[in-house]
């Protein structure tokens, strides 16, 4: 019962706790698969002996059109810290590569090969990341509870349960970044000169 305000019991529950009898004052009628409700209802009040017919599914579907205009808004959000995400890794690799392209080079000549003297620079990126996707699982949890709370309207309600493949996916966004920008960064690894590097001056 996500829609409306209803409480299910069945006759006794209701005098205990009301203190009067029981009367029947509504019917709930549920039809067969792929029949029309608007004729229906149009039946029942041509009888004159039904007061108001109450389509659960109108709030069905207002419902429906407030969690696909939810769900767009989500797209977009997803989408942009996607973005920005790939921008920051690139980003603070890129810097970290600059910085230290002294100590690759005193790698390579030690001996280390391209994959080792990337992830001698990546390592710490890695470490951030898995840090920054738990650390984004609990702010995760308390913003999903705060909305699932505020944003329905008064007589209705979301599901407010989180299931893992939403922990997989944003879980799996960050990484992906990080192992494309690994991949980046090990070209431009490549490319840097052993010689001209250590002869740089700080």
């Amino acid at each position: 019962m996500y829609m409306g305000h209803f409480m299910v019991m069945n006759q006794a529950t209701y005098q205990h706790y009301f203190g009067q009898p029981y009367r029947t004052n509504a019917q709930l009628l549920k039809l067969a698969a792929g029949a029309k409700v608007n004729p229906v209802a149009r039946q029942l009040m041509a009888t004159g002996a039904v007061a108001g017919v109450n389509e659960n599914r109108s709030n069905q579907q207002m419902i429906n059109n407030l969690l696909n205009s939810m769900d767009r808004v989500m797209v977009i959000l997803i989408g942009l810290a996607t973005v920005l995400a790939a921008v920051v890794i690139y980003n603070l690799t890129n810097i970290n590569v600059e910085e230290r392209s002294r100590e690759l080079a005193t790698l390579k000549v030690l001996g280390y090969d391209e994959g080792e003297a990337t992830l001698y620079i990546y390592r710490e990126t890695i470490i951030l990341s898995v840090v920054g996707i738990f650390v984004g699982f609990l702010l995760g949890r308390w913003l999903h509870g705060f909305i699932i709370t505020n944003l329905p309207p008064v007589d209705a309600m979301f599901d407010p349960q989180m299931r893992g493949t939403n922990f997989l996916l944003s879980a799996a966004i960050p990484l992906v970044i990080t192992a494309l920008v690994a991949v980046v960064m090990q070209k431009k690894i490549q490319k840097i000169s052993m010689l001209a590097a250590l002869q740089a001056r700080e």
